[in-house]
């Protein structure tokens, strides 16, 4: 297999896989559509009995999707898809917001990535941690009298992943220190739950002022 990710078979099937994904509305990591590629490629080897290369052949760029979107769905209810797997920014269009309003987004998504980590959810944090980087970025690099150009694929995001993880504090008992021993992080979580609300509200405005 050392050789085999650098043919063009292999780099083909894993480009048509990635073209069938966006066809369902996920975007997938090349590394991620690689890996499950090999993979199958090796099971084929060992169940038909036949050549890598040849291997490749019998694989479809439909079988491909058809596994990562399964595995994308085995989650729990209100859990993050794996970290890979992304939904595809529909919506292209950027929307200025002021540097003040931006910091309460970068806020919002670090501290619910903090929650989402404490409480084992990993897609969830490194998904919230990309975007606060994403505005962190943003904020560096496009600043410009006071704001910052960002995309509303990305307000869009912000919103629905931190009521997401508010939603896992009110419903799930997720906290800031998930210990089973109460020493005062239940008031810590209550008092987070209306900020997460009120910076998903924010992120959700910013989104509709590009809109109208």
């Amino acid at each position: 297999m050392a050789d085999l990710p650098n043919t063009v078979p292999f780099k083909s099937l894993v480009a048509q896989a990635s073209a069938v994904l966006l066809t369902r509305g996920v975007e997938v990591e090349t590394a991620a559509v690689h890996g499950v590629v090999a993979h199958l490629v090796g099971a084929m080897v060992e169940r038909v009995r036949v050549d890598q290369e040849d291997a490749v052949h019998l694989i479809t760029p439909e079988t491909v999707a058809d596994i990562i979107m399964k595995a994308s769905a085995e989650r729990e209810p209100g859990a993050a898809p794996p970290h890979a797997v992304r939904p595809v920014r529909v919506d292209d269009r950027e929307v200025r917001v002021h540097v003040g309003s931006l910091g309460h987004l970068v806020m919002a998504t670090a501290q619910a990535g903090k929650y989402a980590t404490l409480n084992g959810d990993d897609p969830a944090a490194a998904h919230l941690l990309d975007l606060a980087t994403e505005i962190g970025a943003a904020m560096v690099q496009r600043y410009a009298e006071g704001g910052a150009e960002i995309p509303v694929g990305a307000l869009d995001e912000v919103a629905d992943r931190v009521d997401a993880v508010a939603d896992r504090i009110e419903e799930s008992g997720w906290s800031v220190c998930p210990c089973g021993e109460e020493h005062g992080q239940s008031e810590t979580d209550r008092g987070a739950l209306p900020v997460m609300r009120h910076h998903a509200a924010l992120a959700r405005r910013l989104r509709d002022v590009s809109a109208g």
